[in-house]
């Protein structure tokens, strides 16, 4: 009961803030590349001439899942994408505090959401990103569903990149007769290339609960198919993040790993994509 509460009581859907991706044990607002920027930074996010697909699937303590999937392509002068969640709690045994810890029983909950994102070139160097999405929850025998929206603006050369944004931004969900907000949050990152190794800074502040968050990264690419990187990450608590990407040709695989606060043990991610 304890880790249900931790995650969805003060906002709804906080699996919104979890790690979508590989990418997401690092710096995931500065330095997502390519489709995989469709679930955290939308000005950011490109797509290439084909149609690519990623699909990205997290283990998170003994049976949450998380089941995350872009399908992205140009089209003219916007990069368009479709991005889907899955975060499934797994089974939850209820135990109340009071007037005894004894279990209740076991239910479900999930939440889902789909999104719609475009982005494009803005005068020089500069980028400008949209993503709407409809955000559905399910806990035991309630439900909600509402409208988020996503939105940032980014300038990027060859040497860094600074961006900012606004995240989950838009109506309530309403489970069991009690409205709560999204989890909306104000974002900065700013990236900077040194030959083949970049440091980049995530700034995050969560404007639900007054708090800020934060990650500081390395990454080194060691050939044009070959990358890893190692972060430092602050979400009440201190936490490592690292990440590994490979590519070759039209298909790409990527692995990311954190130890999450809240006792909820090693997040593990793994993707793939590929062009067609």
């Amino acid at each position: 009961m304890n880790i249900l509460f931790l995650l969805i009581t003060s906002a709804g859907v906080n699996t919104l803030l979890m790690p979508a991706s590989a990418k997401g044990a690092l710096t995931y607002y500065s330095r997502s590349v390519g489709d995989e920027a469709i679930f955290y930074n939308p000005a950011i996010f490109s797509a290439q001439e084909d149609f690519h697909l990623s699909i990205f699937y997290s283990s998170i303590y003994t049976s949450m899942k998380n089941l995350n999937l872009a399908l992205t392509k140009r089209l003219n002068k916007f990069d368009l994408g479709i991005s889907i969640m899955n975060f499934d709690y797994g089974p939850i045994e209820a135990r109340p505090d009071y007037p005894t810890e004894d279990s209740t029983g076991v239910y479900t909950a999930s939440d889902f959401y789909i999104g719609l994102c475009a982005s494009r070139n803005i005068a020089t160097n500069g980028r400008l990103g949209l993503k709407a999405k409809y955000i559905y929850e399910n806990i035991y025998i309630y439900s909600g569903a509402t409208l988020g929206f996503d939105l940032s603006l980014a300038y990027l050369n060859q040497v860094y990149g600074i961006s900012s944004g606004v995240t989950n931004i838009g109506g309530t969900i309403k489970i069991a007769n009690e409205s709560v907000n999204l989890p909306a949050k104000l974002s900065f990152g700013y990236y900077h290339n040194i030959n083949r190794f970049t440091l980049s800074l995530d700034l995050h502040y969560l404007l639900n609960t007054s708090k800020f968050e934060s990650a500081f990264a390395g990454e080194m690419k060691f050939t044009d198919n070959f990358e890893i990187g190692i972060a430092i990450n602050y979400h009440d608590l201190i936490y490592p993040g690292f990440y590994l990407g490979l590519n070759h040709h039209s298909l790409s695989v990527k692995y990311g790993a954190s130890i999450y606060p809240y006792d909820l043990g090693m997040i593990n991610t793994i993707g793939i994509g590929f062009l067609f």
